[in-house]
């Protein structure tokens, strides 16, 4: 009996451990999934997508719009290196990055993470 309930034990605990609290999506590379982890709880990002732009997979890490009225898309590589900023109120060109508009070109392949 002894036996029993420790095995119980031991597979909610294995279950429990193995959850991905921060619901994050698997194959996110891990300088990404670090900085979600890091700062989720106090964040001002609402949400972060998967995007193609220039012949590449980028991160788009959107500000939380009930934190930061007309806050800019910070737009980062796999390596957590920014590429640019877009959106938010600035000015008119405020969609470039890297000489392209980001709206209108990048292709959303997925969503990573939202609050």
């Amino acid at each position: 009996m002894k036996r029993a309930s420790i095995s119980i034990l031991l597979f909610i605990l294995i279950l429990s451990s193995s959850c991905d609290k921060e619901n994050i999506s698997s194959g996110t590379p891990a300088c990404i999934r670090n900085e979600i982890k890091s700062n989720h709880d106090n964040w001002a990002i609402s949400s972060v997508d998967e995007y193609f732009f220039q012949n590449r997979i980028v991160y788009a890490f959107s500000p939380d719009p009930n934190i930061i009225t007309d806050g800019a898309t910070e737009i980062k590589d796999e390596f957590c290196n920014s590429l640019c900023t877009v959106g938010g109120f600035r000015t008119p060109g405020a969609n470039l990055c890297n000489g392209e508009d980001f709206f209108q070109t990048a292709v959303l392949r997925r969503n990573i993470w939202k609050k």
